[in-house]
């Protein structure tokens, strides 16, 4: 997707809201140039961003606000790339985030963002398992739709497969039981386990054929 948008001139800014570890804003500044901002507010991740922007970036690349959205002061701020893959629910709903990327995108910037969409109807039970609602997603066509409505022109969407999704699960499993079986004593340790039980359940029941996850490149146009 990076390797998509063409040589982005002038004082490039790059933003990833809830960077995580900061391996795509690594990325996007090494393509680009500039400088960039990670916002993460989990402080083991932010941790882990900063030392990989310290051995991988040039001094003053880039800097990780440790805070939530709401929080990190950047509202009003002009950017020329931004990113949002795993977090679209620190603005909101999807129509949410692509008003608050429109606030922090100059005219003419690209964002990649990562929204989940329903391939079928889920099934009555199925949101309920994560604490979700049927109404919080909508079908593919309707996500980008709402994208052109919001000023943005699509360039680029790949749909996760189901290989990739599978992974994806698994892996997450995997480290969360791994994590509890090592930290047996931790407060949260019954509860994560309780949790990553019904999530798997979850999807093997029921998401593997009715939640979807793209990457979607955007290009704004309008505002």
């Amino acid at each position: 997707m990076l390797a998509r948008v063409p040589a982005l001139d002038g004082d490039v800014r790059v933003l990833d809201v809830g960077c995580g570890k900061g391996e795509l804003l690594v990325r996007a500044l090494a393509r680009f140039g500039g400088t960039g901002v990670g916002v993460e507010p989990n402080p083991a991740f932010a941790t882990e961003a900063r030392a990989r922007i310290r051995e991988r970036l040039a001094p003053g690349a880039a800097h990780i606000v440790e805070a939530s959205w709401e929080h990190a002061a950047l509202a009003e701020a002009t950017f020329t790339f931004a990113i949002c893959t795993g977090s679209l629910h620190a603005f909101g709903a999807w129509r949410d985030a692509l008003a608050g990327m429109s606030r922090v995108v100059s005219r003419g910037g690209w964002a990649l963002l990562g929204p989940g969409y329903w391939k079928r109807p889920p099934h009555a039970d199925y949101p309920a398992a994560f604490g979700g609602r049927a109404d919080e997603l909508d079908s593919l066509a309707a996500t980008l739709a709402a994208a052109l409505a919001h000023g943005w022109r699509v360039e680029a969407c790949h749909e996760s497969t189901l290989a990739e999704w599978d992974a994806y699960e698994l892996g997450y499993a995997t480290r969360m039981r791994e994590w509890c079986a090592a930290n047996p004593d931790d407060a949260d340790a019954a509860a994560f386990r309780e949790r990553i039980r019904t999530w798997s359940d979850a999807y093997a029941r029921w998401g593997r054929d009715t939640l979807g996850y793209a990457l979607v490149l955007l290009h704004r146009t309008a505002g």
